[in-house]
């Protein structure tokens, strides 16, 4: 059976133990670290490690509003859904009691008390090359909620190692260079540890192209141009034997062949397993929400275009055709898997990464080379070095190219940020912003329980 993260019994104790990361309710012994005796706890730990990535609060809902329907990707056509959460954070209007904001930050802080814990009990596990796995697992898992974390708040509080509820609240929000220090040791060291690849029982674990991969991601994030060039060709070297491009875009989210060459990887759902398959989020399948901009931004020829329009799944669903599955007849749910890394997604970073080293006017330049390798699988034109004279045209074709390639796979707000280009993005689709939308809130819970405006400040522009 093929990883699904499946989240045993006893991780409701890690839930109950720190519901939020600062609420300051009692950590138990039972689930502090001492609970983990041998190696199938801390395998059962380390799923349910996994498991929070599935959950509403996380990929299943609320970063799908958090990371995509904040973009000019999409809209909120319905003001009082949900009590008006969605769209406040569609039109720039959340506030720091904002219960997607709340509830997402809860839920990264708890996927890193878990990640924690298996951390701290590691020794328990007996056979060194899967004590080396696991570790590896949990610092992936840590580092990429702390990505999460400090891309939606900035500064934030970094924990690495399991805590009592006394000694929570003495921690601060630290730097965002702090936090993204911790991200990539941890990162360094998972790609070490980690094997590039999996039989399939255990398909969906992280792997040592995962970690270096959003390594280089947080390199990019950072403007670390060097270094994330350097680790993306890397990539491709060591890798491209194992992962590649699939022949088409319709290949990559084909719902039978999950965890293809080109996934590096993805939160992972199982339909035909109780409490492991999920229902159509609105913004996969109500056709009004998709920014009219974005259709007319493809050509008549690239197949990505296909892949957003929607395909009829019974009387009462449409769903767009990239994450188009059919509901399992016992469990009423769908079951396709959400890439959050995956093949073409390195390669436009690393043509992006070397011309922000040097632009290079050469038609043989790796940046061209790279670009034009996944607009050639999408059947778009290719681009000649005639078509981007300049550094700056070149930088706007590669921001364009990954909002073609990855609508509503959760890219496209940070791509914004990360470029500066938001402000001027969202003036097009009708939104005045300022640099201080770039981050949310930190919710009014935290704020108003640490109460220390020094150490535990909330971003600007909010209350």
């Amino acid at each position: 059976m093929k990883i699904k993260y499946y989240i045993v019994a006893f991780a409701s104790l890690l839930l109950t133990s720190c519901s939020d990361f600062l609420d300051l309710t009692p950590i138990s012994e039972a689930s502090s670290a001492n609970y983990y005796k041998n190696t199938s706890d801390i395998n059962s730990a380390l799923s349910a490690c996994y498991g929070s990535l599935q959950g509403t609060y996380q990929y299943g809902e609320y970063f799908i509003s958090l990371m995509e329907l904040r973009s000019d990707n999409v809209e909120d056509i319905n003001p009082g859904g949900a009590a008006g959460m969605f769209y406040f954070i569609d039109n720039f209007t959340a506030t720091s009691g904002n219960n997607v904001v709340r509830y997402a930050w809860k839920e990264l802080y708890n996927q890193i008390y878990r990640c924690n814990n298996v951390l701290a009990s590691i020794d328990v596990v007996t056979d060194a090359a899967l004590k080396k796995q696991y570790e590896g697992e949990a610092m992936f898992l840590r580092a990429l909620a702390y990505f999460n974390i400090v891309r939606l708040w900035g500064a934030a509080p970094l924990i690495l190692k399991p805590v009592t509820a006394i000694e929570a609240k003495g921690y601060g929000r630290s730097s965002v260079a702090d936090v993204y220090r911790a991200i990539e040791e941890d990162l360094e060291a998972a790609s070490g540890m980690l094997t590039s690849a999996y039989d399939d029982d255990n398909l969906g674990r992280a792997t040592s192209v995962a970690a270096k991969a959003l390594l280089a991601k947080a390199y990019l994030t950072q403007q670390k141009w060097s270094a994330a060039a350097t680790l993306l060709d890397n990539i491709v070297k060591d890798y491209s034997s194992k992962y590649g491009l699939q022949n088409t875009v319709a290949d990559v989210f084909d719902v039978n062949q999950e965890m293809n060459k080109e996934i590096l990887f993805a939160v992972r759902y199982s339909k035909s397993v109780l409490g492991e398959g999920h229902g159509y989020n609105d913004y996969f399948k109500d056709k009004s929400v998709i920014d009219s901009k974005l259709l007319a931004s493809y050509g008549n020829e690239d197949d990505r275009k296909a892949m957003i329009e929607y395909k009829k799944v019974d009387a009462n669903n449409n769903v767009i055709a990239k994450y188009y599955d059919t509901f399992d007849a016992t469990t009423a749910k769908v079951g396709f898997d959400l890439p959050l890394l995956r093949w073409a997604d390195v390669l436009l970073m690393c043509a992006e990464a070397h011309n922000e080293v040097a632009y290079e006017s050469s038609e043989s330049s790796k940046a061209l080379s790279y670009l034009n390798l996944v607009r050639k699988r999408a059947n778009a034109v290719e681009y000649k070095v005639t078509d981007l004279k300049d550094q700056s045209a070149f930088r706007k074709a590669v921001l364009e190219e990954r909002r073609l390639e990855f609508p509503f796979e959760l890219h496209r707000w940070f791509d914004l940020i990360r470029t500066d280009t938001a402000i001027e993005a969202m003036s097009k689709v009708g939104f005045t912003i300022t640099k201080n939308d770039y981050l949310y809130p930190i919710p009014k819970t935290e704020v108003d329980l640490i109460d220390n405006p020094e150490t535990f400040p909330q971003n600007p522009g909010y209350n």
